[in-house]
């Protein structure tokens, strides 16, 4: 028989965070969510507390990034949110996961100036994946699954959930309740066969291939297809700033420190994980020969072409995709 327990607004957003292996949340508490960060607490989810809610935002994504797994970054209402927005277009610009709860007015009270009102869904949809605001307590769970899951799944980024103020406190029995499975890890994609096969006769044919190994294949725990294809194949490789430690730096093949040179002299590049934005000059002369063949390796399907055509699209999980490159070339 399902329990008859009246359960909070508060302890339903804990709950359901929990059950989708949230782990950490960072905020700022005030009107309406103290009770959040309370619930989140006793359902077993380490709370930090910051002083701006900026950088709670920083430090949940960086947490997402380096677990691959989102945090929560709770704030309040109005100000508390649009201080949050910083980091959470920074994270979802820079693809880090992460969740961001906002408090919100109450429901009864939308677009009648309530305290500190402001239009924070629409607001959120310009700098994150996924923005929505519960309309009962039974879609709490729900919402946060979704959350979570589209700040993994794909191209990882920031997600958003308001909580009207009133759902906070307000009660409902357990039995009504439906809590979603924790959502399963990304999905490992593979790349088409027949792009492999472009790809490996383009490296095969390069008289300066390199590799350049981006934020992606850092995400996707890549160092050890990365660092056989670089050892068995004799590849030289340019990690990018947050491709840095993938393959550390002192490696042989490592052209770090003639960087200018090794992207103006390659003829076939391997870009795994890495955008072709203003860190790598747009893949455009003079940094670049303009006939160099670019081998694009990404999760996301749009970003496959951008500024510059590649010879092969390799289209999913760099890790993955890295395997895939290294059984057809050995």
């Amino acid at each position: 028989m399902a329990s008859q327990e009246p359960v909070t607004g508060a302890q339903i957003i804990a709950e359901a965070l929990v059950a989708q292996d949230v782990k950490y949340m960072f905020g700022i508490v005030g009107i309406p969510v103290i009770e959040v960060a309370v619930a989140a607490q006793v359902a077993g989810i380490k709370y930090v507390g910051m002083r701006n809610e900026q950088a709670a935002c920083y430090a949940a994504s960086a947490v997402g990034y380096l677990t691959g797994r989102p945090a929560a970054c709770l704030v309040v209402s109005g100000p508390g949110l649009i201080h949050a927005l910083g980091g959470m277009a920074n994270s979802n610009m820079n693809c880090w996961p992460v969740i961001v709860l906002g408090g919100s007015s109450d429901a009864n009270q939308e677009t009648m100036g309530a305290f500190q009102e402001f239009p924070q869904v629409e607001t959120c949809r310009l700098y994150s994946k996924f923005s929505a605001r519960p309309n009962c307590l039974e879609a709490i769970p729900s919402v946060v699954e979704k959350a979570v899951r589209t700040s993994m799944y794909g191209r990882p980024g920031a997600c958003y959930i308001d909580i009207p103020g009133d759902f906070v406190n307000k009660m409902i029995d357990r039995s009504a309740l439906r809590f979603p499975e924790c959502c399963l890890p990304r999905p490992i994609g593979l790349a088409d066969s027949s792009e492999i096969q472009k790809a490996v006769a383009e490296l095969k044919n390069a008289q300066n291939p390199l590799i350049i190994v981006g934020k992606g294949a850092a995400f996707s725990h890549a160092e050890d297809s990365i660092r056989r294809l670089v050892d068995e194949c004799g590849l030289p490789f340019l990690p990018t700033p947050m491709g840095k430690g993938v393959v550390p730096d002192n490696h042989p093949f490592c052209v770090a420190a003639a960087r200018s040179s090794a992207l103006l002299n390659a003829d076939v590049i391997l870009l795994l994980g890495a955008r072709l934005n203003w860190i790598l000059h747009f893949g455009l002369p003079p940094r670049f020969r303009p006939d160099v063949k670019i081998i694009q390796v990404d999760i996301c399907a749009e970003e496959l072409g951008n500024n510059v055509k590649p010879v092969a699209s390799l289209l999913g999980d760099v890790n993955a995709v890295t395997q895939q490159v290294f059984g057809k070339t050995v």
